[in-house]
């Protein structure tokens, strides 16, 4: 081979290893990079730098096999299993955690990508309009229950309607069920009706669960089941709710035979087949049976029965002679007084609205055909209780309903102080339950609380902190506990 032929292959050897060295990756080393932000089904996830890992709390998601990504990032490549990550963002299954390696310049960091939800079943609530009413049913919705696994609890049509008195006013609205069939829903017995709470002046969330738990160690006969979980309203996560038992008569809630009534006392006195009581200006309603089912002659004999039931206890003297045991089921009294006064529930003893006499509201009895009055079930916990200032003294055991007549009895103040004897350790565990509960919904209130933060004022807690709430909501409890272990035989 000649020179020039030498030199030619020279060259092109040259070449070619220039070239293969521009074509090469350079080489990188770990190091700091901007940190990227990271977005998983439209919420940003939290970023714990000590363990370079991003965690999105995902509310209304049980299926983790399609979860939409997308990071934003100063850095010069973002790269997932060695590909580039699209700027404009993918769906990735998050069922485990992901990793990403973000590279800027010559030095790159990988970080983890993890998803989770807050633990809560999901309510899916799809209704051909909206709802705007809480006396007009708005049917044609449908209803499907996912368990925090993502497997199916319950899918079916129904119908929905607003509820509550001042809480329809709120910001954070609660909502009636009626199923168009009977169904059991999270564990708790068939039927067609239900309630969303919506716990929206409640800093705690807890306030109603936790007098629902204080029911259970009494020795009341019928307690509200409930579930806390996550609404998503026509396809839009709307917050934490309470999904509980409407207080209906039914062999599985109040079991009232064929005759009987189930009665609300409250002042707002708005319930069609109503009467305000001759001698202690109580508002009695009638829940069941229904307007439409009430003869006329029945309702005349419930104003009857209850005005001969306030002639005897106007009567100290029958009241002494213990008539009352007749008419009135005395344990239930006794028990649903010790829940409310725990709880120091305002609705006990309500002074409003003031064009009423001052009593109760949410304050549910039932009579027997055979003419005995149950105390019962306990309602309506969100408003003023477990609150440090109404710890020492009576929410309304010596001033609402019958207390003060049947107080006059040493019997029934023996009764009162052998059952809180009975039942006062029990009760004296509730804030074991609130710190279990607490720790439940942790995920789900923070979430809730950005979502319709509390422009309401009436409990007090409204700006602190979850667990400073919680604390306060225990310590009230725990300060009335030992005050009425100290008073209750004083009682009169």
């Amino acid at each position: 081979m000649n020179l020039k032929g030498k030199i030619t292959i020279c060259l092109l050897l040259l070449a070619a290893v220039l070239s293969g060295s521009c074509n090469k990756e350079p080489v990188l080393t770990p190091g700091d990079v901007p940190v990227p932000t990271v977005r998983m089904d439209g919420y940003y996830a939290a970023f714990d730098e000590q363990a370079s890992t991003f965690l999105a709390t995902l509310p209304a998601v049980t299926d983790f096999s399609a979860i939409p990504l997308q990071v934003s990032s100063g850095a010069d490549r973002i790269l997932m299993d060695g590909e580039e990550l699209p700027r404009e963002g993918m769906t990735l299954d998050f069922r485990q955690p992901r990793s990403i390696r973000v590279i800027f310049g010559n030095t790159y960091h990988d970080f983890t990508l993890s998803a989770r939800n807050t633990g809560l079943p999901v309510v899916r609530l799809n209704t051909p309009r909206p709802i705007t009413s809480k006396e007009d049913w708005v049917a044609g919705a449908s209803l499907r229950i996912e368990n925090a696994d993502g497997s199916l609890d319950y899918e079916g049509p129904t119908s929905v309607r607003g509820r509550g008195n001042s809480t329809w006013n709120y910001p954070k609205k609660p909502y009636a069920i009626k199923l168009d069939e009977k169904a059991e829903i999270l564990g708790m017995p068939s039927h067609k009706r239900w309630v969303l709470l919506a716990n929206w002046k409640d800093r705690t969330i807890l306030r109603n669960d936790a007098a629902f738990w204080l029911s259970k160690q009494s020795g009341l006969e019928y307690t509200v089941r409930g579930q806390f979980v996550e609404l998503v309203l026509n396809g839009k996560h709307a917050g934490n709710y309470y999904l509980c038992e409407q207080i209906k008569i039914n062999k599985k809630r109040v079991n009232v035979e064929d005759g009987g009534y189930l009665i609300e006392m409250d002042t707002y006195f708005d319930e069609v087949n109503r009467f305000l009581s001759e001698e202690f200006l109580l508002p009695w309603m009638v829940k069941e049976p229904d307007e439409d089912a009430l003869s006329p002659e029945a309702f005349a004999a419930l104003k009857e029965w209850v005005r001969k039931l306030e002639a005897l206890l106007k009567d100290e003297d029958r009241v002494l002679a213990h008539e009352y045991e007749s008419w009135i089921d005395v344990d239930s009294a006794i028990d649903y007084l010790l829940v409310e006064e725990l709880t120091a529930n305002h609705d006990f003893y309500n002074t409003w609205p003031t064009n009423m006499p001052p009593g109760p509201h949410s304050t549910y009895l039932y009579l027997q055909p055979d003419g005995k009055l149950f105390t019962g079930p306990v309602w309506d916990f969100d408003y003023h209780s477990f609150v440090p200032d109404r710890t020492h003294f009576w929410a309304g055991a010596d001033k609402t309903m019958y207390y003060p007549a049947l107080l006059k009895d040493p019997k029934f103040r023996e009764r009162l102080v052998e059952r809180w004897e009975m039942q006062k350790d029990r009760f004296r565990q509730l804030p074991a339950y609130i710190d279990g509960m607490a720790e439940y919904l942790s995920l789900s209130q923070a979430v809730n609380q950005v979502m319709w933060p509390i422009d309401n004022k009436e409990n007090g807690d409204e700006t602190m902190s979850y667990n400073a709430a919680v604390e306060r909501m225990k310590k009230a409890f725990t300060d009335k506990w030992e005050w009425m272990d100290a008073n209750i035989r004083n009682l009169k």
